[in-house]
């Protein structure tokens, strides 16, 4: 009797080895950095050369082949020039931004995904706030002064990137008009710019 309940055992086991179905598991990246050479368009390249932007942004799938990045990028500024700025109904000059930064979310949709899911094309919509750092001047008749400049705004983007087994190039266009928030900043200050750089991505 024994036997017979061993045996019955073992082939019940063996039986729900070959009918069981484990679901697979989606190993989307979640963690994308981003390296970037910007160039500012229309008047906006009147205030800076040019910049080298790094951005860390985490996933999140919320439909098939549909994501949601959160996170951040910082932005070192090449060559920026004076601009003008109003403090206390007077025309101040501002040396140029040294960097920038930008806090916000994008919504990444795949356009094309190959069958074995290593190659894939993908459209990235953004929104966020953006800061352009400047310095008080410097100088006797402005060390007494509680001069804080700030220039932030709403920016958008759109772009696209091709990934290929987790690294990749991508397009940025984006647009932030500075003048939108602050009435102390020049006007038609300027709000596009071109980014065009590297991607990777990975899991912990």
């Amino acid at each position: 009797m024994n036997k017979m309940l061993f045996l019955v055992l073992i082939a019940f086991q063996m039986n729900a080895q070959d009918t069981i179905v484990f679901p697979k598991v989606d190993l989307y990246t979640r963690n994308i950095v981003e390296v970037s050479y910007g160039t500012p368009l229309g008047a906006l390249a009147d205030k800076y050369e040019s910049s080298i932007n790094t951005a860390y942004y985490m996933r999140t799938k919320i439909a098939r082949r549909q994501f949601i990045d959160f996170g951040a990028e910082l932005s070192g500024i090449v060559k920026g020039k004076s601009v003008s700025y109003k403090w206390n109904n007077e025309n101040i000059t501002l040396s140029g931004s040294k960097s920038s930064f930008l806090l916000g979310f994008r919504y990444t949709w795949f356009l094309y995904q190959s069958p074995n899911e290593n190659f894939h094309i993908e459209s990235n919509s953004g929104i966020g706030w953006k800061y352009l750092h400047y310095s008080k001047p410097e100088g006797e008749d402005f060390d007494q002064k509680d001069i804080k400049p700030t220039l932030h705004t709403i920016a958008f983007s759109q772009g696209v990137k091709i990934m290929f087994y987790g690294f990749g190039v991508h397009c940025n266009y984006n647009y932030a008009p500075y003048g939108l928030f602050n009435s102390k900043a020049e006007r038609n200050f300027g709000a596009s710019s071109l980014n065009i750089g590297l991607s990777g991505s990975w899991n912990f």
